[in-house]
């Protein structure tokens, strides 16, 4: 069966789950694609929710920056516009 388009993927996720950060969400669709360069996806992963997030189907409901790294990270929800547009595309996998 064919996967799902890497921002569809992400509204699934947060479908499923109401709030994830970023790197949470970077590190499953890495898995999820079996993809070998790991800094350039999750740097692509991160550029989908911002674009997500520009067009209104996710909403950045916190961030923090990373110990270790430095890092600006930030935590995303689906939002009802989002839900719905999954809907109306045939994204949506959980039934309301």
């Amino acid at each position: 069966m064919p996967k799902v388009h890497i921002k569809g993927l992400i509204l699934q996720l947060l479908e499923r789950q109401p709030e994830l950060w970023d790197f949470d969400i970077a590190k499953i669709v890495v898995e999820e694609y079996q993809f070998a360069d790991l800094g350039y996806w999750v740097g692509a992963v991160r550029v989908n929710l911002a674009e997500l997030d520009a067009g209104g189907l996710v909403q950045q409901v916190g961030e923090q920056i990373a110990q270790a790294t430095g890092k600006l990270h930030y935590r995303y929800r689906l939002t009802a516009f989002g839900a719905q547009r999954m809907r109306d595309t045939g994204l949506a996998v959980v039934t309301q």
